[in-house]
């Protein structure tokens, strides 16, 4: 029999029954639809973590003093922080021809005072390099600069969120601010930045010349962390390597004793993000796939039906000259069938679904093409391997028998 033949009879026999059709499909519907959203979403958080780590610098390296361990889903410095000093930045500078540039930082929860208000904010000092490196961008006002550096001025700029909840709509520039007993003019204000990947406001943040901060506001030598910027993403693990190399022989540590620091370059948090966000998306695409396995159990218990209640027509079929191969063809066309309206549907639910939250939810989703080929193929495939043994359970139907039933 033409496989034209085929399946105009298949299109047919389907046809007969849309009800019955249309709810074999449901589950292949629900299931293409389901992993395709999945997908999306997946896709749509990697790239929104991969936006937030660029944020925060390029080509980062973060040294910091004693070992960060994350409990509770945070980051906390257990051990000795009073191991990292300016000298340390300087000599990595110098040693490593992978680094371009270096930026100690320290900070510190402190109350700072503007007229009657008084705030907890986090306050904190670094170089003039710090704004590059951190890619922290001037809304207004500006950076402090090496002169400021040098004379220990008593100047700071502010994040956004410290503006609003010190100042609220008023001008914060020329203002002064008084940070623990230290009075400080305000001289810029960094545009917003965000959360970073732990869930910290990065608009929370005063930063003073470095040398204002451990001199005057702290009145101590000591640093809990030295950003690095690399001068290329291919020489960070490279440079990671290095400055943990120069970094122990700095701190005299010998072989058989752990680092007194935690090293953690961009490359290695985008390495952990990205594993935990495919281990997630496949997680929810294995749920989703589930759908898939019942719209698979839907089709076999509607082919059964259908050959139960065409037994006289497959005996009719064979006495004029089908045989086996053309019975197995007929009825695997049929869940095939099936199973392709089915996956056709669910891609164009799935694919309509995205683009509407992209246009008017609130999280970004990002399309698939490869979700959507596999799932095409893989309705197909769900079609006709659950369409397989009513096929042939069709095909050895005796013809003499067959024919006998009312």
């Amino acid at each position: 029999m033409a496989i034209k033949d085929c399946l105009n009879i298949s299109v047919s026999a389907l046809m007969a029954h849309r009800t019955r059709t249309l709810l074999a499909s449901l589950g292949i519907v629900v299931g293409i639809a389901s992993v395709i959203v999945m997908v999306a979403i997946g896709r749509g958080s990697q790239k929104e973590i991969m936006d937030i780590i660029s944020l925060m610098g390029e080509n980062l390296i973060t040294v910091t003093a004693g070992e960060m361990k994350r409990r509770g889903g945070k980051l906390q410095l257990e051990g000795s922080v009073t191991n990292l000093s300016l000298g340390d930045a300087q000599l990595l500078l110098q040693e490593i021809p992978e680094l371009e540039k270096a930026a100690p930082f320290e900070y510190q929860q402190i109350k700072v005072k503007f007229g009657n208000s008084v705030m907890d904010v986090m306050v904190s000092g670094s170089t003039p390099d710090f704004q590059d490196i951190r890619k922290y961008e001037i809304s207004h006002g500006r950076f402090f600069n090496e002169r400021d550096l040098r004379m220990s001025a008593r100047v700071a700029v502010l994040g956004g969120a410290t503006v609003k909840n010190i100042f609220g709509e008023e001008d914060p520039l020329g203002r002064t601010i008084r940070i623990g007993a230290v009075p400080v003019t305000v001289i810029g204000v960094f545009k917003s930045k965000g959360m970073n990947v732990d869930g910290q406001d990065q608009d929370d943040i005063a930063i003073l010349p470095l040398t204002t901060m451990m001199r005057r506001v702290l009145n101590q030598k000591f640093v809990r962390t030295i950003y690095l910027k690399a001068r290329s993403r291919k020489g960070m693990d490279l440079a990671v390597q290095k400055t943990r190399d120069t970094l122990r022989e700095l701190h005299k540590l010998p072989e058989d004793k752990e680092d007194d620091f935690t090293l953690q370059s961009q490359l290695d948090l985008e390495r952990a993000k990205m594993r935990s966000s495919e281990v997630f998306t496949a997680l929810i695409v294995s749920v989703a796939a589930i759908s898939l396995v019942v719209g698979g159990i839907g089709i076999l218990a509607v082919m059964l039906i259908s050959v139960k209640e065409r037994t006289r027509e497959i005996g009719l079929r064979r006495a004029v000259g089908a045989s086996k191969r053309d019975i197995v063809r007929q009825f695997i066309m049929e869940s095939s069938l099936i199973g392709f309206m089915g996956g056709t549907a669910g891609v164009i639910a799935g694919v309509a679904v995205t683009f509407g939250v992209n246009r008017w939810g609130a999280s970004k989703l990002i399309l698939n093409h490869e979700s959507i080929l596999v799932s095409t193929a893989v309705c197909v495939m769900v079609g006709i391997m659950f369409g397989v043994y009513p096929a042939l359970k069709a095909s050895r139907l005796d013809p003499v028998e067959a024919l006998k039933v009312e």
